[in-house]
């Protein structure tokens, strides 16, 4: 029989706990001014203290958690990192779009430059430094961590684009 990779049968027998939904949904809603409607439909759980995962609400889904073991659930949304919850890219992509605050809008040269993972020059007007919704055309592309005037790009390197179609 394969063995697993090493550190993953520890990570494999931690089960997921449900979370406080409201921590969750205030956190996007201070952050990006995302209204707390948006997430009504979710449920939030942790597996471990480093990330919050979104499912959509079932009246099944505390019986499946608490019997069945789980590698996922639902999407990362948030992970904890060195300057705070982060968000996931695929959070801000699904998410992104009612976010009020802390949102920035590309032109067609800064986009290409944020999804081949490049640090863009602001200043950014209305930003504060940390986590930021970036959009192009009005469409969620990703993270940024705005700081120091500097907009960098919290694109995974497996979905940086140089070119685009």
């Amino acid at each position: 029989m394969a063995r697993r990779p090493r550190g993953l049968e520890e990570a494999t027998n931690v089960s997921f706990e449900r979370v406080d939904r409201r921590e969750v949904v205030r956190w996007w809603a201070e952050r990006f001014g995302v209204p707390e409607e948006v997430f009504e439909p979710y449920e939030f759980y942790a597996r471990g203290r480093k990330a919050i995962w979104a499912i959509r609400r079932s009246e099944h889904l505390p019986k499946l958690v608490g019997q069945l073991r789980l590698e996922a659930l639902g999407m990362v949304i948030m992970r904890m990192g060195k300057f705070g919850w982060k968000p996931t890219t695929n959070a801000i992509q699904v998410f992104g779009q009612h976010a009020r605050k802390n949102v920035v809008d590309l032109d067609e040269r800064q986009m290409r430059a944020f999804v081949a993972g490049e640090a863009i020059k602001g200043p950014f007007e209305g930003l504060e430094e940390g986590f930021v919704v970036v959009r192009y055309r009005g469409r969620p592309l990703g993270c940024g961590l705005y700081r120091r005037g500097v907009l960098h790009s919290q694109v995974p390197k497996i979905r940086r684009r140089v070119e685009l179609i």
